[in-house]
């Protein structure tokens, strides 16, 4: 893009260049010479004259000539005086300088090339040889302005280009931060210190299932109109503009910025070119914020059912086991006390025979546990 640019301009200076009549200022106190030089050039060139070296600085300063031809000797100042205030002025310094003298030694010409002069001519010369090193002093000194031009304007677009590259860093390093925040605090936070790298003042909303969250840089309180604001302009375009405040608007997010350069539009282009593209990774980091939060509840309620579910079991299997170990000891008790019964039975049995046995041995007589009647007993008296 900047080589384009680079050519058009060129093409354009050119253009206008060629169709402009070049001018060449006469600085020379002989008036006969003046009078030649003016005829010899006025066909093709705007002639300028000066008899004075002070009104010849005044008229190339106001004028800006592109030939200066220059006398040496002359009163006041002379030629070489002139030629370099000429060269000190840094709006004259490129001027090209043609000495133009009846004085022939070497000296003169070395002196003149040490001041910057571009050429050096004898008088008196031909109208067609002056003509021709006009042409190429002036050619020369205009296709400079041209290049220079040229790379003030190529300067400009680098300028723009690492403004435009320095921005766009920015956004990236956001962008790639935003992977390691996981709460709106920490994002809120990374976009105000991003904001400032770009100069601009601002405040975000956050639109989240509980309902919108705002933030404010330095971390003030926003004022009850701010937040209406933002809720307001929500659902509006994507910017929306008050002045030097202007509202950028996501599905998710929604950004004021309170201090847009009106007065700078080349930056004012480049914040709305990149601002978006911040947001719009904001919005996605919002939204996966959201399903995130919305997973790690969901997971929660299940690890809370799974774990009421846990309990309800433990305590019903608890249940459980002590219902079948009651079970088991009633039914053991069931048959210690069948035992019991039957061997208390059989020791009841036992009893009774051996109670006999014992009264049978004390009393013989007894006949199955009956005295036998003494009047029915033996007749024999041992007395």
């Amino acid at each position: 893009m900047i080589g384009k640019h680079y050519y058009t301009l060129l093409i354009e200076f050119r253009s206008a260049k060629v169709a402009e009549r070049r001018s060449v200022l006469i600085i020379d106190d002989d008036r006969s010479w003046q009078a030649f030089l003016s005829v010899a050039l006025r066909d093709k060139y705007n002639v300028i004259a000066a008899f004075d070296g002070s009104s010849g600085l005044k008229l190339a300063e106001e004028w800006l000539p592109d030939t200066i031809l220059l006398d040496i000797e002359m009163p006041i100042k002379n030629g070489y005086e002139v030629c370099s205030e000429l060269k000190a002025n840094p709006k004259l310094s490129d001027i090209p300088i043609i000495f133009v003298s009846f004085k022939v030694n070497l000296e003169e010409k070395i002196a003149g090339f040490k001041l910057g002069a571009d050429d050096y001519i004898v008088k008196p010369c031909e109208a067609e040889l002056l003509s021709i090193k006009i042409d190429r002093s002036s050619g020369l000194y205009r296709e400079k302005k041209a290049l220079d031009e040229i790379a003030s304007g190529a300067q400009v677009l680098a300028f723009e280009a690492m403004n435009n590259s320095a921005d766009l860093g920015r956004a990236l390093r956001f962008a790639e931060r935003t992977y390691l925040w996981s709460s709106l605090d920490k994002l809120a936070d990374d976009l105000f210190q991003t904001m400032a790298e770009f100069g601009l003042e601002t405040s975000v909303m956050f639109i989240t299932p509980a309902g919108p969250k705002f933030y404010a840089q330095n971390n003030y309180e926003l004022s009850p109109l701010e937040k209406d604001m933002f809720v307001a302009i929500h659902q509006q375009e994507r910017f929306v503009d008050f002045g030097c405040r202007t509202f950028c608007n996501f599905t998710l997010v929604s950004l004021l910025i309170k201090n847009m350069p009106l007065s700078a539009p080349e930056r004012y282009g480049r914040i709305k070119d990149t601002v978006p593209w911040i947001l719009g990774v904001m919005d996605s980091k919002v939204a996966a914020l959201d399903f995130q939060n919305a997973l790690v509840s969901n997971h929660q309620l299940i690890n809370d059912a799974i774990h009421a579910i846990s309990e309800h079991l433990t305590s019903a299997l608890t249940r459980l086991n002590e219902k079948i170990l009651a079970d088991s000891l009633k039914s053991e008790l069931a048959s210690y006390l069948a035992s019991a019964s039957t061997i208390l039975t059989q020791l009841s049995s036992s009893q009774g025979e051996f109670g006999l046995q014992i009264d049978k041995t004390l009393n013989p007589d007894t006949v199955n546990g009956q005295r036998v009647n003494e009047t029915g007993s033996s007749d024999v008296d041992f007395f």
